[in-house]
């Protein structure tokens, strides 16, 4: 995970981020948009919306990561949660169009960049453990990035 200690660099990663995740999302063709993804029981199009609400997402993670509190439920909530998030994608997802989809993610994005001139210097490496993984309020910033190329490599393409 990218580790990110101030302002400039966290506003650096979410716009390389944006760049990647656009990319991303109009290189897909409309048959690769409906294709199933290496990732088992998602499509591409799936993927690409799941991505899109992960960077609206982060400011929860960041909220608890700067009060050194992490976000981790024991293992029967979380296939709970995994359950139901899996249902939300695929419901929320259905008439996502790459239109839509750079929408939202631009709306996800602006939330991410205001919350980072709120960031004091000394809160950068505050963290928890956030889904298994200890992490900083530096890498949540740097998380969008990873999740994009994380699920980039998922995809099916022609």
């Amino acid at each position: 995970m990218s580790e990110i200690t101030n302002a400039e660099e966290a506003r650096a990663a979410l716009e390389q981020a944006r760049t990647d995740y656009r990319e991303l999302v109009l290189g897909l063709s409309e048959d690769e948009w409906n294709r199933d993804s290496k990732n088992a029981g998602w499509t591409n199009r799936q993927l690409c919306w799941h991505m899109a609400f992960g960077v609206g997402a982060g400011g929860q993670s960041i909220s608890r990561l700067r009060k050194n509190k992490g976000m981790d439920p024991p293992g029967p909530l979380m296939a709970v949660i995994n359950f139901a998030s899996l249902w939300m994608v695929r419901i929320r997802s259905r008439s996502a169009t790459p239109e839509s989809l750079l929408a939202f993610y631009d709306a996800g994005h602006s939330k991410m960049l205001g919350l980072v001139d709120d960031i004091g210097d000394d809160e950068w490496g505050n963290g928890g453990v956030v889904l298994g993984e200890l992490t900083t309020v530096g890498g949540a910033f740097g998380f969008t990035s990873d999740h994009i190329s994380e699920h980039a490599a998922e995809m099916r393409r022609d």
